[in-house]
């Protein structure tokens, strides 16, 4: 039977043992131990209730052990069980009665009560508080400990969303927000809501890529979407309306614009006129989630959504330990994410000596500021130069000039001496090193006989962008380092990382899948 969630009150049960029964049938079945039996053996268990004494309210029924509840969800990650599977395990499985330390006899607990723990453990901070609790208790029974070598990836997670082109987007924004008024206030709609719109917003949109009459549907939907928001407006409901209509009003902003006449007009990438589209870091793509964005990796995976940064020991002599986990915007990029992954790591006294990384988050800055700040070296491949020349495999790249620091002069493979020096100067990311750009003149460059092997610009100079001496250096020392065998064999270790992730990366999936079904949210998944 599924308990109402506002019903539960908790009852701690402190200093809960295993009841004799159960130890004895579990050492008799299982002599070797298993998995469940052993979380049980080492921590007695990972958790108490007292540790979420906040989640629930003081007065109801009293609910399931929340202890229990978390203790099932890690091993119901470890053995890739889906809530029903894994409500089964404990109604049937000795061991993992053993864990929780349940009598045989127990029933267990109906499977959607794992998604409403699930719900209460996305609120606030519960879940890196929770993180830090078990990490703390492990690290006390030496299970995992700092400075050792630690490994970093990431993945994309799908928002449970509908791939929308954008006038299915306005459309579905109108139908949210008519859907959410309807609910709030119906009485609002009498003098709005007639047959046409019924048809229009009446179930959830199906266009396609190729629409009849799109310029005709984009406007009318436009201008359905303005008089909605102009009704709320006037009846002084805007203020207190719902995320539906505030995500319509945010995605009216960024698909239309107003001309010089006032008519409101459907945005391009260069519109004329006006302001083009919003990035992909601020464009809304549904209504139903607006923190989720559209982002490509390379020139093959594009997803609407975030990124999962996931972080795990990978010492020889211990177990893998997940030590961090982080979720960003799909846009954001990797090498924004390390500095926080050590700032967490240092407040739960887990730093380690060696960071484990791919091309996506090391870079010059964060491999120095992590040595200051952390003393963490970081291990990864540098991105590659980032030159024309270097990226066609022909012609003289930066790395073909000779940088004297000492003189702020910069000698070309043709022995030309650079006519300025300018900068350091800052880069718009403030993952990149700072800027030094020296200039080769056209009268230096327009006569050589290799110019075109060196640059393509209109008056035959060529500029040199290259980082201050002491990301230089780092950068030439750690790429002759990335072609020894000792630096490959520490590299080779990072891609076992990917194991977690896909195991990581399946449990989320089982888990949302388990969600998505109990509250059937037919309007926002597809």
């Amino acid at each position: 039977m599924q308990l109402s969630r506002c019903s539960l009150s908790l009852r701690p049960r402190s200093g809960e043992q295993v009841p004799p029964l159960t130890a004895q049938i579990a050492r008799a079945s299982n002599p070797g131990g298993t998995t469940a039996i052993w979380v049980r053996d080492r921590r007695d268990g990972l958790w108490h209730d007292e540790d979420f004494a906040d989640w629930y309210p003081r007065d109801g029924r009293p609910g399931l052990s929340p202890a229990q509840l978390a203790t099932v969800c890690v091993l119901q990650f470890l053995f890739g069980l889906s809530d029903r599977q894994a409500a089964e395990a404990v109604r049937c499985r000795i061991d993992f009665k053993y864990a929780m330390a349940m009598e045989l006899d127990d029933p267990g607990f109906h499977h959607s009560v794992l998604a409403d723990f699930r719900d209460r453990l996305t609120e606030g901070d519960r879940a890196d508080r929770l993180l830090d609790l078990v990490l703390a208790r492990l690290k006390e029974s030496g299970l995992v400990r700092e400075r050792t070598t630690q490994r970093t990836d990431s993945t994309h997670v799908l928002a449970t969303v509908r791939d929308l082109t954008r006038l299915e987007l306005i459309t579905e924004a109108v139908r949210a927000a008519l859907e959410e008024v309807a609910g709030t206030a119906p009485h609002l709609l009498d003098e709005l809501v007639d047959e046409d719109w019924a048809r229009r917003y009446g179930r959830p949109v199906r266009l396609g890529k190729n629409p009849t009459k799109p310029q005709t549907r984009i406007f009318a939907t436009g201008n359905d979407a303005v008089r909605l928001l102009e009704h709320l407006y006037q009846h002084g409901s805007d203020r207190t309306s719902g995320p539906r209509a505030q995500a319509l009003r945010q995605i009216m902003v960024q698909n239309y614009h107003r001309d010089t006449a006032g008519r409101l007009r459907w945005r391009t990438a260069e519109t004329e006129g006006g302001p083009g589209l919003p990035p992909s870091s601020r464009a809304i793509v549904s209504p139903y989630d607006t923190s989720a964005r559209y982002a490509r990796h390379g020139h093959i995976i594009t997803w609407k959504g975030f990124s999962a940064h996931l972080t795990e020991t990978c010492a020889p002599d211990g177990p893998n330990v997940i030590t961090d986990v982080t979720t960003t915007a799909a846009t954001t990029h990797d090498s924004k994410v390390l500095p926080g992954i050590h700032t967490r790591l240092h407040r739960r006294g887990l730093l380690p000596a060696e960071h484990l990384v791919d091309s996506g988050y090391s870079s010059p800055v964060h491999l120095d500021q992590a040595t200051r700040q952390h003393e963490v070296t970081v291990t990864g491949p540098l991105p590659c130069n980032p030159t024309r020349q270097h990226r066609q495999g022909e012609g003289f790249g930066r790395d073909d000039f000779h940088i004297n620091y000492d003189r702020r002069q910069l000698t070309c493979p043709q022995g030309q001496t650079s006519s300025s020096w300018h900068g350091p100067y800052p880069t718009s990311s403030p993952t990149a090193a700072p800027l030094i750009v020296a200039k080769f003149a056209k009268s230096q460059c327009h006569p050589c006989l290799v110019r075109a092997r060196c640059t393509s610009s209109r008056d035959g100079s060529r500029n040199v962008g290259f980082p201050p001496r002491k990301f230089r250096d780092l950068q030439v020392r750690v790429r002759d380092e990335q072609q020894t065998p000792e630096w490959k064999a520490r590299d080779a270790v990072r891609s076992g990382v990917e194991g977690t992730v896909n195991e990581f990366a399946l449990a989320t999936a089982c888990g949302a899948a388990a969600t998505a079904a109990r509250r059937k949210p037919t309007s926002s998944t597809s």
